[in-house]
């Protein structure tokens, strides 16, 4: 009975261990490089409080489960410079509420009457538009610049950490990580393109 329980025991660890792999990658299949970026990505840079990779980490800003398709250079651009390119599907919003509540986040849909996204506490959020004072994509990107919290050493094993992160064998670079993607995985629909959205605009102030 007892060498049947630690086989259990041990047969439990074994699939947990694979199971945590399969999600966060093992540190012995990347470079020395890439293993200082991981590192710096999970700790100092605590990058974690907003993005998701393979499942570990917050939902606030885009998974980049699949962002080594983007060049290494666009991502050193955005840790250095965040305002310089964002991409469309990832672009901030701020919905005011008529109380002057200010609600960020990211945009999830935009119908002819409400207004859905994930806020910065992760909590999914739908708004009647007649409710709310205003709602609009906002220029600046809430991500911070790393310009003079890293070195350029650690900035260059950051890049190389995220440039190991690829889409799977053929699906190029239409992964997570360059289009963002929803709790849970799923993809998100792209806002409205200017002169494709409804018929309501996307930045909207209301009188009352």
């Amino acid at each position: 009975m007892r060498s049947i329980l630690v086989s259990t025991l041990i047969l439990s660890g074994l699939l947990f261990s694979s199971s945590a792999l399969a999600q966060t990658g093992t540190v012995a299949s990347l470079t020395a490089e890439q293993a200082r970026g991981k590192t710096i990505f999970e700790n100092k840079g605590n990058c974690t409080s907003c993005h998701r990779i393979k499942g570990v980490g917050a939902r606030t800003g885009p998974d980049l489960s699949e962002v080594g398709a983007r060049r290494p250079e666009q991502l050193q651009t955005k840790l250095i410079n965040p305002d310089a390119e964002i991409n469309a599907a990832n672009r901030p919003y701020r919905v005011v509420l008529k109380d002057g509540t200010v609600v960020n986040g990211r945009l999830l849909n935009l119908d002819t009457f409400t207004v859905q996204l994930i806020d910065d506490k992760e909590n999914l959020r739908s708004f009647v538009k007649t409710d709310v004072r205003s709602y609009a994509f906002v220029d600046k990107s809430p991500m911070p610049s790393y310009k003079d919290k890293l070195s350029d050493q650690e900035i260059s094993d950051v890049v190389a950490y995220l440039s190991s992160l690829r889409p799977p064998p053929g699906q190029g670079r239409g992964g997570r990580g360059a289009a963002g993607a929803a709790p849970g995985g799923a993809p998100l629909a792209a806002p409205p393109a200017a002169g494709r959205g409804p018929a309501t605009p996307a930045t909207v102030d209301h009188p009352n």
